[in-house]
């Protein structure tokens, strides 16, 4: 390689690492229930479509998510499996795998479902951002809670959706609040 290919291979990695912690951040944001974490991610001018559930603005995706949506979910979790990116330059896009778990309190059940996601990033003003996400359903599940599971041998704490969750306490670099470099 040459010293320019060099340093254009690891601006190209230095974007995708910070692509993965944008997609990182959403998921944490969502589950711990952290809305200014959540718009860190994304441009003000950004816009979300998410399935046929929302289509507006970053702001206004979150203020819907965290209001509307997840209001009725005592816990979510959400996991990252499938990522690709390209990067060209100051703008990057890519294809996100994720499965998201749900669960209701009454009637106790769980609803588990894989979507992808398919986002436009953009550097600005030396920081990347989202600046278009597009989501798609892959499946969906739903199926009552086993109780019994959190109990005897598989007994642990369980998550919590907000400020109250664990990480907190254990985390002392993990604060709530915008992503760093936002």
């Amino acid at each position: 390689m040459t010293m320019t290919s060099d340093s254009s291979y690891l601006r190209t990695l230095q974007a995708k690492e910070r692509l993965h912690e944008l997609e990182m951040a959403y998921c944490r944001g969502i589950d711990r229930r952290d809305p200014e974490l959540l718009r860190s991610i994304y441009f003000d001018d950004a816009v979300v479509q998410h399935g046929n559930m929302f289509t507006g603005t970053a702001d206004g995706f979150v203020g819907w998510i965290l209001g509307d949506f997840v209001k009725s979910y005592e816990l979510t979790a959400h996991y990252v499996f499938n990522e690709w990116y390209q990067v060209a330059g100051d703008r990057a896009e890519g294809e996100v795998h994720r499965i998201s778990y749900h669960r209701i309190s009454e009637p106790a059940s769980e609803i588990v479902a894989a979507s992808r996601t398919f986002n436009r990033y953009e550097l600005r003003h030396g920081v990347w951002k989202i600046s278009y996400r597009d989501v798609i359903r892959d499946w969906i599940q739903e199926r009552p809670v086993d109780t019994a599971l959190y109990n005897g041998k598989f007994a642990m704490e369980i998550s919590r959706p907000g400020p109250a969750d664990r990480s907190y306490e254990v985390l002392s670099i993990f604060g709530r609040g915008p992503i760093d470099g936002a």
